[in-house]
């Protein structure tokens, strides 16, 4: 849980966001557990990719809403993961997929839904995925022991493809291309959803040109029409932090006050500022075609803040940092790992750490690697 809590993890291009660095979860546990090598944990975490990807893309615009397609996708991926590393055979690894796919159909009322239900968001939202790891686990046990199940679960007659996903393309999961799903992976510069990584960029270019944010008189986005509906169900007044961290407006507002966005932005005292409150509710979101249509990713933002003396800042940017198309430097990934470690490990092991973490394809065992990320 601690992997996906935060959102601060990664995301998917080319398709839904699919948050597949769960799967470090599992491929670490069982390789701790067995006793392997550091490459053994790099297989694991690449075969968790490929399969969670495969699958994204073979049942992509089904058409049949309500279920969680990415934390079903951890399901499967998973057991896979769990699978492999215990070194079960063909059979006995299809069995473990088979379990955990039979399990692992979560509704989609575990993220935004729930506020269109007049619900609340919760912390299902970031626990729904870590719960589809743990299940994908145990299925790999159990298919070790020899539980089998009925290895039409994806394209039966009352298999995931036609009941949940409401398409399956049988050729995108069975296909060698020899490219791997790994390297459509995108890293999260700050600790939010997918679709605030834009609008955070754009907000910041804005807020280097010194504005009063006093001053701000109206804030005009232009999002992709994917990213428009998303935030649909996510208006109103934010009473929690999952709200928080799926809220283009407030994301923006904390990016114009403080220059930047970081994880205690979430907390209540932190979303509930008068000064932030304030702000956000000045935010307008549209849907903007320029941003949107075929072979685009859907992270495109425009913006124009209007200022009480009548003069207006534009930004825009076509991909956040840390995507395929504006890819983040060891640098950036350095310093993001630096920011979410010392608090635990101390500056010295923090820096010491990225070393070891560097070397794990060398490593025998992992013993070295627990070592340097465990307090």
């Amino acid at each position: 849980m601690a992997i996906r809590y935060l959102d601060y993890n990664d995301y998917a291009a080319l398709g839904s966001a699919h948050h597949c660095s769960i799967n470090v979860a599992p491929a670490l546990a069982v390789a701790e557990m067995q006793g392997l090598t550091g490459k053994d944990l790099l297989l694991g975490i690449v075969v968790g990719y490929e399969v969670q990807l495969r699958l994204r893309d073979a049942t992509e615009g089904g058409g049949i809403r309500g279920w969680d397609a990415g934390t079903i996708a951890t399901s499967y991926a998973s057991a896979t993961v769990a699978a492999k590393l215990l070194g079960l055979d063909a059979s006995k690894i299809a069995y473990a997929i088979a379990i955990a796919g039979a399990h692992g159909n979560t509704l989609a009322e575990v993220r935004g839904a729930a506020l269109s239900s007049g619900s609340v968001m919760t912390p299902s939202k970031g626990t729904a995925d870590p719960m589809s790891a743990r299940l994908g686990t145990f299925a790999a046990l159990l298919a070790r022991a020899g539980l089998t199940y009925p290895l039409t679960i994806l394209e039966g007659t009352a298999g995931y493809g036609k009941v949940a996903a409401g398409k399956l393309r049988d050729e995108i999961l069975r296909q060698r291309s020899g490219d791997f799903q790994i390297m459509k992976s995108c890293f999260k510069i700050w600790p939010c959803f997918v679709y605030g990584q834009t609008p955070i960029a754009v907000a910041l270019q804005i807020y280097r040109k010194k504005p009063n944010p006093e001053e701000i008189q109206s804030i005009r986005v232009g999002l992709s029409e994917t990213a428009y509906q998303n935030q649909q169900d996510l208006k109103g007044e934010i009473t929690a932090r999952e709200h928080a961290d799926h809220s283009v407006p407030y994301v923006i507002a904390r990016a114009l006050l403080d220059g930047q966005v970081t994880v205690d932005d979430f907390e209540e005292r932190r979303f509930r500022e008068p000064r932030a409150v304030a702000l956000y509710k000045k935010v307008t979101l549209r849907s903007d075609p320029s941003l949107s249509g075929p072979g685009r990713e859907a992270y495109g933002v425009k913006m124009e803040a209007q200022l009480r003396n009548g003069s207006v800042l534009e930004a825009e940017l076509a991909a956040p940092p840390g995507s395929l198309e504006n890819p983040a430097d060891e640098g950036i990934l350095g310093k993001k790992f630096l920011t979410l470690s010392e608090k635990v490990l101390g500056k010295t092991r923090a820096q010491k750490s990225i070393d070891v973490i560097l070397s794990v394809e060398r490593m025998s065992n992992l013993k070295d690697l627990l070592s340097a990320v465990s307090r």
